[in-house]
């Protein structure tokens, strides 16, 4: 680089308006705390059917892993219909989890919920 080069630069850099300046933002109001599943803080009654499901999803492998284990052999119709129970269970507790949408106030963003 030549010492007029240097020279050039800068006069080229003095003349640039580069606005520098950021707007201010203001604060977002916060979003009213509410729990994911819409139940309010007092009233917290046990979900039957989640109850039921999860007994599903835990209960029908656990079945077949015990008659396993124990050497029972369990007819077709029974490992069937212990496979369609858990999976029945399966879909109705993923049913249940809380929508995301656009509705939702982080909405593209899909990191962990805490």
């Amino acid at each position: 680089m030549a010492n007029g080069s240097g020279d050039e630069f800068d006069r080229i850099v003095e003349g640039l308006d580069l606005g520098l300046e950021f707007p201010v933002e203001e604060p977002l109001p916060a979003p009213p705390l509410v729990h994911p599943s819409g139940a309010t803080a007092n009233v917290t009654p046990p979900n039957r059917r989640r109850a039921v499901a999860w007994g599903a999803v835990l209960g029908a492998p656990l079945l077949l892993i015990l008659a396993t284990v124990s050497g029972w052999l369990l007819p077709r119709s029974l490992v069937a219909v212990a496979a369609l129970i858990f999976v029945a269970g399966s879909i109705y507790l993923i049913s249940q989890l809380p929508e995301h949408g656009p509705g939702h106030p982080d909405w593209p963003d899909d990191g962990a919920v805490l």
